[in-house]
């Protein structure tokens, strides 16, 4: 049992080290918009994207409230939210 827990162990090991050596480097500031999670009112009238689906400045939105990245959401035009950034 203790060698089919070290072979797992040491496969998950070699997994991670390679997976993470194919993956392109990125500047990190360029890595946190990429992965950051921010959510954006899809009405014509919004100008801000959110990093909180509680933000009050979501509270107005009559809208479909979207999930994107913030790289995805400045492409489209949208701005951190004063309230929440």
């Amino acid at each position: 049992m203790k060698k089919l827990f070290g072979s797992i162990a040491l496969l998950l090991a070699l997994t991670a080290a390679t997976s993470v050596h194919n993956q392109p480097l990125l500047p990190r500031t360029e890595l946190a918009a990429t992965e950051t999670t921010v959510y954006v009112c899809m009405s014509k009238g919004s100008v801000a994207y959110h990093s909180s689906d509680r933000c009050a400045g979501l509270n107005r939105c009559t809208h479909t409230v979207k999930s994107m990245t913030a790289a995805d959401a400045q492409e489209i035009g949208k701005r951190a939210c004063m309230k929440c950034k």
